[in-house]
This record gives structure tokens, sequence and C-alpha cells, in this order.
């Protein structure tokens, strides 16, 4: 499956770097996220319950960045496992300046296998961008709160 997106930040790119580097901000973003730690200046490990249809289960799984070109880019390797099923991905973020704030363009593949895979591609699609955007929502938030921006 293929995420691609793109959102507009009210902020500079530095600062946008700064909240998605930051393990407690990039942990309140995903919804179901119960854990995250970061385990190195690039790998992250944590644990996340999603429910996609009539599936519903917890998974445990690594993110790793990588080719990082701070503010402006870097790349993501995530995968992790669970009773429903696995998943694996790779995705790559721009950060832009644009009208005074920032552009994130964002873009990848995800494998899923298991119970999880049998669901449909529509409903993991769905389900996918609705946790993308409720992400966004809570970055925009969170970058409001800490420059007073709006």
């Amino acid at each position: 499956m293929k995420i691609e997106g793109e959102h507009l930040f009210n902020g500079s790119r530095e600062e946008v770097w700064a909240l998605v580097r930051d393990p407690e901000v990039l942990a309140s973003l995903l919804p179901g996220t119960t854990d995250l730690k970061q385990l190195s200046e690039s790998e992250y490990e944590g644990s996340i319950t999603l429910r996609i249809g009539p599936v519903t289960g917890a998974f445990s799984g690594k993110i790793i960045v990588e080719d990082e070109n701070p503010p402006e880019s870097c790349s993501l390797v995530a995968e992790g496992e669970g009773k429903p099923g696995f998943f694996k991905g790779t995705g790559d973020v721009e950060l832009l300046e644009q009208d005074g704030g920032t552009l994130m363009k964002y873009g990848g593949e995800i494998q899923i296998g298991g119970k999880l895979a049998g669901v449909g591609q529509r409903l993991i699609d769905m389900t996918s961008k609705s946790m993308i955007k409720q992400g966004m929502k809570s970055l925009d938030k969170v970058l409001a709160e800490r420059t007073g921006k709006e």
C-alpha cells in the first residue's frame, strides 16, 4: 500500500523538525500509541493498539530514522508485529519553506500481513489516512502551544 500527502504547518522548518524528532510529541501524535522510547539518536521502539474494521490488536515495533538532513528531510523504516499480523514500511519526509510556514511532503509504502491484511485494502487505506490526519492535527496543536502561533 502506498501512502503520500502533504500538510502545511504554521511554523518554521526548524520548529517542525524539532517536534517530529521529539519522542514525547511523536507518541502523542499516533492514536493508540501506548509506549514510545528513544533507543538512540535515530531509533525508537514502541507499542500501539490498532483497530481496523473488525480486527483489533496490539503491535510492538521499531522506527529507524535514516538519511537525516536537518531540518529538510529524512527517511523512515518501520516494522512491527502482534497477534493480528505484521507491518513493514519505508517512507520519506521533506520539509519545505512555504508562505511563512512549512510544507511537509511525505510518501512511502507499507506491507501488511496476517489477519490485518484480510480486512481489505480500502478499509486499511481509510484507517491510515484517518490516523495521518489526526496526527497532523495533533502536531498543529503542539506547534501552536510551543510557538504561540495559531
